[in-house]
């Protein structure tokens, strides 16, 4: 029972640690403004942050699929060893 409060303890400690660290960034001046004009919108991306955006997704998505295609042949491959022992091991 003590464990797991200490535990919580813990946790609870990390997480206020973690909020007090975030609010102290978002109040200085480390944020990047996007306008100064009053009308105008901040969600709206100029063309080298949707162009940077653009490859930096391209990027994450090239690199995921080459992941899931290695995973892919390497389990194929011991799918395959796997295969062939179980048929010796049968004759």
């Amino acid at each position: 029972m003590m464990k797991a409060l200490g535990a919580i303890a813990i946790i609870l400690a990390v997480l206020l640690a973690g909020g007090a660290i975030t609010s102290n960034l978002l109040s200085s001046d480390l944020a990047i403004q996007q306008t100064t004009d009053p009308s105008g919108d901040f969600l709206t991306a100029t063309p080298d942050q949707a162009a940077a955006f653009l490859l930096v997704t391209g990027f994450i998505l090239f690199n995921v699929m080459g992941a899931g295609l290695t995973l892919l042949f390497v389990f194929w491959l011991l799918n395959r060893g796997v295969v062939a022992a179980r048929q010796d091991s049968t004759s």
